[in-house]
């Protein structure tokens, strides 16, 4: 038998979506997101960035994740009905912020897909869990959003199928 682990005698989208499966909803990760996954650079040049976000959902064929971003800070150059979409999360409640109050953008549910988040993944990456009370209403706050795309809520569990009523 070959050297090695045992997910390398997987094939690759069977260890992907093993990989996925084991994602949590509310678990926080950091990790460097770039175009791919909607997240652009402080500057024209930077290719992302390091970015908390936290999982909202699987797709049901295991092929992608939903998520929410953590910002530092509220974009004042966002329209009001986006600002105003920002749930705050305490440094006090969550350890992992360093400190820092920050806000999640429920405005903003985004998508990562399976092969890329494998890429980025290490168990260090893995920075804590959001606590039923905060993650019941950052859901709630996602699913509000008139923007939002009834399919993507579909795909990734926030609404169930033929429910396109948002609360």
């Amino acid at each position: 038998m070959k050297e090695g682990t045992f997910e390398k005698l997987l094939p690759q989208e069977v260890s992907e979506r093993l990989l996925i499966s084991s994602v949590r909803v509310g678990e926080v990760y950091r990790m460097h997101l770039d175009e791919r996954e909607k997240v652009k650079g402080k500057d024209f040049q930077d290719g992302g960035r390091n970015k908390y976000f936290i999982v909202l959902g699987h797709d049901l064929d295991g092929n992608a994740l939903g998520f929410v971003l953590i910002d530092s800070e509220i974009n004042p150059a966002l329209p009001l009905k986006r600002k105003q979409l920002h749930y705050p999360l305490s440094a006090e409640k969550y350890v992992f912020l360093d400190g820092k109050n920050r806000f999640v953008d429920c405005s903003d549910l985004k998508e990562i897909a399976a092969r890329r988040f494998k890429e980025l993944f290490s168990k260090d990456k893995a920075k804590g869990m959001i606590e039923e009370d905060d993650l019941i209403l950052i859901r709630e706050a996602v699913i509000s959003y008139e923007d939002v795309s009834p399919k993507l809520l579909k795909r990734f569990g926030l609404i169930q199928e033929g429910n396109s009523a948002k609360r």
